[in-house]
């Protein structure tokens, strides 16, 4: 049995935490929160309550909302003490920070895994496994999220087992259209196999709209997340119980097997490396 503690907003994190219950290897034993629930039979009243130093102490595994809860030496702290950490947002950090984490959790054999979402869809599963190699991937992405780095952070990880996060080169350009009110950005990223990712973000929009066009050798697919409808060579895929992965699980299955099959730190640093040259590609188009 693993005992969990969960750090921040309880409101943000209250699903995902109900998500690990459902693993009956788990047992979630107390909370450090933020923020109050005006319910009093609620989830922010039903877990008790402890300091973060005596909650990382008595915990297996750490679940936060984001790294700014935890002050960055309490982070490496949890780390050294081989605790495990899911993390439900992306993490605020910066590049070097997140290499010395990924140097500590290599030394202390501690799991730290970060949300996923995406990667973890049955047809991004489904891609992982059936598209060859090279491939030119098309992906659109309009949503009302305001954050640039929120948008993309989970496109970049959904690519780890597709074409990895380690680009060859890439660029960027970006507009700001109808008063400021919509902003656009194209991302292009190139790998050294040849395969190419475009990626058109559009943000502020009160529409939401996902999809993914692929092509690659004898092979074409085209994914509309929010009608689900998901082709191959236009034939319906129908995806099995094997497509389906649960990301909780996957994370519970690495601390037991004592060996991170998925969405390690190493994944998370990689993206926030890429992030970074596209906004300075970003910056120097507007300058």
């Amino acid at each position: 049995m693993l005992n969990v503690g969960i750090i921040g907003n309880t409101e943000i994190l209250e699903p995902h935490v109900k998500s690990f219950q459902k693993n009956k290897n788990i047992n979630v034993i107390g909370k450090s929160s933020v923020g109050t629930s005006t319910q009093m039979n609620g989830f922010h009243f039903s877990i008790p309550e402890f300091n973060k130093v005596e909650l990382i102490e008595r915990a297996d595994i750490i679940i936060i909302d984001n790294s700014s809860s935890i002050p960055f030496d309490m982070f490496q702290n949890i780390i050294k003490k081989s605790k495990h950490i899911f993390v439900v947002e992306y993490l605020n950090i910066t590049i070097d920070e997140c290499a010395e984490l990924v140097k500590l959790t290599a030394e202390s054999g501690s799991v730290v895994q970060v949300i996923n979402p995406i990667y973890y869809t049955p047809a991004i599963q489904w891609l992982n496994k059936n598209i060859s190699m090279p491939l030119f991937l098309d992906i659109s992405r309009f949503t009302s999220e305001t954050t640039f780095k929120k948008t993309l952070f989970p496109l970049l990880l959904m690519l780890k087992d597709i074409t990895g996060i380690s680009s060859k080169k890439a660029g960027a350009i970006t507009f700001e259209l109808a008063d400021k009110e919509i902003s656009y950005t194209n991302i292009r990223i190139e790998f050294n196999d040849a395969s190419v990712v475009n990626i058109n973000l559009e943000t502020q929009l009160s529409v939401d709209k996902f999809n993914i066009r692929g092509f690659s050798k004898n092979q074409f697919v085209t994914f509309n997340f929010n009608e689900e409808i998901f082709l191959s060579n236009n034939s319906t895929i129908n995806f099995s119980d094997d497509f389906t992965v649960n990301e909780y699980d996957v994370f519970i299955e690495s601390i037991q097997n004592q060996s991170q099959k998925s969405n390690n730190l190493e994944d998370y640093y990689s993206a926030i490396q890429l992030v970074d040259v596209i906004e300075k590609k970003i910056t120097q188009f507007i300058a």
